[in-house]
């Protein structure tokens, strides 16, 4: 019984984990040090505006925004 509830227990943090994954695969190449540069890589994504993550920017006006535009960059 024990180790059930504690196998419940890791459920959120592998959930959490595989986000985290994700998330840094979509950002490798699209983090960049100055806002011009994102807003010239939202262009090519044909998205609009940037956002801050950290000290570094993103293309897209929110991360949501952004994984629907490299979905459909080709």
């Amino acid at each position: 019984m024990n180790r059930f509830i504690f196998s419940l227990s890791l459920l959120p943090l592998q959930f959490f984990a595989g986000l985290a994954a994700s998330s840094a695969q979509a950002q490798e190449g699209d983090m960049f040090p100055s806002k011009s540069a994102a807003l010239q890589r939202a262009k090519h994504l044909k998205c609009s505006g940037v956002f801050q993550m950290g000290d570094q920017w993103m293309p897209c006006h929110d991360f949501s925004a952004y994984q629907k535009a490299i979905k459909n960059e080709k």
